[in-house]
């Protein structure tokens, strides 16, 4: 057993251990003031040699609790995050949330619990128990359930990040029932951010759990497998190799497939779409590590994808984007910051045509390869390797194929509650999550649809609290990030691609700005470079409908002066 007094002026750590032979016992004194107003923080360094061994102290409501102190995604130091008055701490870097009271996730990308500490207050002084292991800085797993492999349970098609989610939070849920994923990918749900930043070849080392952790949590994968059809009267979902799989809840979580172009050279070889391990490893491949000879790499895209897949192959390769618009990333964060962002990649090497218009592949004298690319002006760029980040479309196929009407865009529309609607869908036990879910946002009654990995992430918890609880309405804040020189952080609406105009406070060119995008008088979402935490901030006052005007944020208010409290 171990206690750690906190007084106001000082702190008294006590340390016993126990076993059945002897007790030891040691005390060390630290100065520090404990004393937070509510809705803030602390770090108290726990008195061990290991400097990473602290616990984070949160005020809510009047009361004290104490967690870790690490967001279990990447490792941020909560403190330097945000707290709200219900007891949200979201962190600082990708708006990962966890209750202080508890430690338990509330948003993702995080994946284990924080550690919760029992916390009592006697006279002036306050204890924190940490546990018998004196590890403060282990966090909490979702609870091991012995599944016996029978009945039929909840099913999920796809085998991302929406599926690594959804299972973890049926048992931290307590969810007790058979739980099978099926996935035509060869591998466990792997971290996808890290293929476009880093081109990784290798799925073991992106990994988001081991086949131990799975089989602990009585998860069945069926890997390599590939989804047919849906019988939903029947409840059954038929493979293409002609096995069919009972229900009682699924989950369609089957993301989306890489967009390719319809011109000619298209299928010459060394042009690449980046969406699983296997494009990743052959990008890998094909660049080489550039020690001998730099190869030609034109990234066709100036969004997330093919921005990101340029800076990784900056290094070992001359790199040339060919993008539609006139600055990357322009729809989303606007021309001058785009500029900023482009800065930072010529700094690099890379090159840049913009605004510009493929016309075709032409293959290289010598091979079946791709040699150049040609735009609609005449313009030749040599290109070795193209990788083609032209957007994706949703992979909803096993849906046409059972009947479901799609949306023009080839996505599949859901109520709030993330359920298939239509005709045919009333048993409501059919649910569609992440990049082919057309989902209706409760706060302006839009159907709205977000491509991003986390998005999924959050859709798959929300879904597995309404299989295994009641559940309530998906109305999560949209939380992206991007590494481009800096770390980009975004926090947006459902109406934030309505984004009229953008007011910026700092320079872009230095990679230094926070960034607010506006529709009429409303800010409809924002984004930020070395700013932290005010993206988190303000993604908390979208969800409490606190955030200021436009008008106010013009006028000088900052969103961190407005307290995140209902």
């Amino acid at each position: 057993m171990l206690r750690r007094a906190l007084r106001p002026l000082q702190h008294t750590y006590t340390r016993t251990f126990t076993s059945t032979t002897r007790i030891m016992a040691a005390r060390v004194q630290i100065s520090v003031d404990y004393q937070l107003e509510d809705g803030k923080m602390k770090e108290i360094p726990f008195p061990k040699a290991d400097s990473e061994s602290k616990i984070l102290l949160s005020k809510v409501s009047g009361k004290y609790y104490a967690t870790s102190s690490k967001c279990t995604h990447y490792g941020a130091p909560l403190v330097k995050g945000v707290l709200t008055s219900s007891g949200r701490i979201v962190c600082p870097w990708h708006g990962a949330c966890f209750n202080a009271c508890t430690g338990d996730i509330e948003d993702a990308p995080g994946l284990n619990n924080l550690s919760s500490f029992k916390v009592e207050e006697e006279g002036s002084a306050l204890f924190i128990t940490p546990p018998e292991s004196a590890d403060v800085t282990a966090t909490r797993e979702p609870p091991a359930f012995a599944s016996s492999k029978s009945g039929k349970g909840v099913v999920i098609v796809g085998g991302g990040a929406g599926a690594a989610h959804a299972v973890e939070e049926l048992r931290e849920a307590g969810y007790e029932g058979r739980i099978r994923v099926v996935s035509s990918e060869s591998y466990l749900p792997i971290d996808r951010t890290k293929l476009s930043k880093a081109l990784i070849p290798d799925a073991s080392k992106i990994a988001l759990r081991s086949a131990e952790f799975y089989e602990k949590l009585g998860v069945e994968f069926l890997l390599g497998q590939e989804a047919s059809s849906i019988d939903f009267e029947a409840d059954t979902l038929a493979l293409k190799t002609g096995d069919k799989i009972e229900y009682e809840q699924l989950i369609v979580a089957t993301g989306a497939s890489p967009n390719r172009l319809p011109v000619d050279g298209a299928n010459l070889e060394n042009i690449f779409v980046l969406r699983t391990v296997e494009h990743s490893a052959d990008i890998d491949k094909a660049i080489g590590d550039g020690k001998a000879e730099k190869k030609n790499v034109v990234v066709i895209g100036s969004s997330f994808i093919g921005m990101e897949a340029a800076l990784a192959a900056s290094s070992r390769a001359n790199v040339t984007v060919v993008g539609m618009e006139g600055a990357p990333f322009q729809a989303i964060l606007g021309k001058e910051i785009g500029n900023g962002v482009r800065k930072f990649h010529e700094s690099k090497g890379t090159k840049f045509f913009l605004p510009a218009s493929l016309s075709h592949f032409e293959p290289s004298s010598s091979s079946k390869a791709v040699g150049s690319v040609i735009l609609k002006d005449g313009t030749s760029i040599p290109a070795d390797v193209v990788i083609l980040g032209v957007g994706v479309k949703p992979a909803t196929s096993v849906l046409k194929e059972s009947g479901v009407q799609l949306e023009k865009d080839g996505s599949v529309k859901t109520d709030e509650f993330l359920r298939i609607g239509g005709e045919g869908m009333v048993k409501g036990n059919v649910f569609a999550i992440g990049d082919i879910a057309k989902y209706r946002d409760v706060k302006t009654g839009q159907d709205i649809r977000v491509e991003h990995w986390n998005v999924a992430s959050n859709h798959a918890r929300a879904v597995a609290r309404t299989i295994a609880l009641k559940g309530a309405a998906f109305e999560k804040v949209a939380v992206f990030w991007s590494a481009q020189g800096q770390q980009l952080r975004y926090a947006g609406t459902a109406r934030s691609k309505e984004w009229e105009d953008v007011i910026i406070k700092g320079n872009p060119d230095e990679l230094k700005f926070v960034a607010y995008y506006t529709t009429g008088d409303d800010v409809v979402a924002v984004a930020s470079m070395q700013n932290d935490p005010i993206a988190a901030h303000v993604s908390e006052l979208f969800r409490l409908d606190k955030m200021l005007s436009a008008k106010e944020i013009k006028a000088g208010k900052n969103p961190l002066d407005i307290p995140l409290s209902a």
